[in-house]
């Protein structure tokens, strides 16, 4: 059998740790109708909860999913493009048919071609003049309304939707999925927490009140026991508890990392782990994430870098402390102003109390190499 664990973009169904909890809530969610908005860390297995989910109800409910990812979208007219393509690619299965429905549904009639990438995968692009840009925008968006009335009901996902901001289509896609009442549930995901929180939370922005607010909650430890040690036992291969809580120590549970560690434990592994095995793999991988860190590291400023140097060694509470204000040379008013703009960075977060680094393997990099 090959390695029971995986890493590096969606985990497929076979190899998802839990969270049947959140998933049973997302499907009841959906089926009713609501709009949900789903944030966490970068590596937190976000995206594939919702593959995960929609999947379950694709099989159980006559139901239709799109999934939409925006990282990387620059202007309105790849947006347009880019969902155009979900769209066709999921809610029907013949080009005819899609060509078809499209043209039915779309008043303004621009050119659609279906063309191949340069993995050999057909992709379904609209042709339209400048001018002809935000009525195709509106039309584009209105697609899921008008193939519901077919009875089917459709859930969008759209994930990194903080890139919505800086193309400034926040009110325009408001305006119109809006009038899609409870027949298209539609799922917002991002990790960009400070910008999430501008476009959900703040009054005056088109989709406040528009989502239930959806927390991502951490995988309690013993269902990754007992993920991780299935893992090994089903391939003739075992490890102890206690390895495993090593593991967790350093990633706080993250799904990408832990699998990631798994992953890498399983490859190593002849018959059990041992000692030297575990300090084997956590050499790989950080060897691995060392360029990514060192790159993020270089691009903070010294004041950035002294803050993150006292979060670590203050364990993130008490920072204000005379005597450690002393030690990084910093006044109250600049660490203040620092963790602002580490908080917009989504590289600091704060839970009650104290700060901590979102990512916990850049925390377990800075530890061995800043001090």
């Amino acid at each position: 059998m090959g390695n029971p664990f995986y890493y590096g973009s969606i985990v497929p169904e076979d190899k998802f740790c839990n969270r049947r909890e959140e998933i049973n809530e997302l499907k009841r969610d959906i089926n009713n109708g609501l709009n949900i908005l789903i944030y966490s860390p970068r590596r937190f297995g976000k995206s594939s909860l919702i593959i995960q989910t929609l999947s379950e109800l694709k099989r159980e409910e006559n139901l239709k999913s799109v999934y939409v990812d925006l990282m990387g979208i620059s202007s309105k007219d790849e947006f347009i493009n880019e969902y155009f393509n979900a769209l066709a690619k999921s809610l029907e299965t013949n080009t005819d048919k899609i060509i078809n429905f499209f043209k039915s549904v779309l008043k303004i009639k621009p050119s659609i071609k279906a063309v191949f990438d340069s993995s050999g995968e057909t992709r379904f692009h609209l042709e339209f003049s400048k001018e002809a840009s935000n009525q195709t925008l509106k039309e584009v968006l209105e697609i899921p309304r008008k193939f519901s009335e077919k009875g089917i009901k459709i859930a969008v996902a759209f994930d990194e939707f903080q890139e919505i901001e800086i193309l400034g289509l926040e009110n325009i896609i408001r305006s119109q999925i809006q009038k899609h009442s409870n027949k298209v549930s539609y799922i917002f995901m991002g990790s960009k927490k400070s910008i999430l929180n501008r476009m959900f939370t703040d009054k005056s922005r088109a989709f406040y009140k528009f989502v239930k607010h959806f927390h991502l909650r951490e995988i309690p430890e013993k269902e990754w026991i007992k993920f991780i040690q299935d893992g090994f036992s089903k391939t003739g291969k075992k490890i102890q508890k206690k390895y495993i809580k090593e593991i967790l120590k350093i990633t706080k549970g993250f799904p990408y990392y832990t699998q990631q560690f798994a992953y890498e434990l399983w490859e190593l592994t002849d018959k059990k782990v041992d000692e030297m095995i575990l300090g084997k793999a956590l050499e790989l991988i950080m060897e691995r994430e060392e360029d990514l860190f060192a790159v993020e590291w270089e691009n903070l400023t010294s004041n950035q870098k002294k803050a993150l140097k006292l979060i670590v060694e203050k364990e993130g509470k008490f920072l204000y402390d005379e005597a450690m204000l002393s030690k990084y040379e910093l006044k109250i008013g600049s660490l203040r102003k620092t963790l602002l703009s580490l908080l917009e960075k989504d590289i600091i977060d704060k839970k009650e109390d104290a700060y901590y680094i979102q990512d916990p393997l850049f925390e377990h990099w800075l530890k061995k190499k800043i001090y």
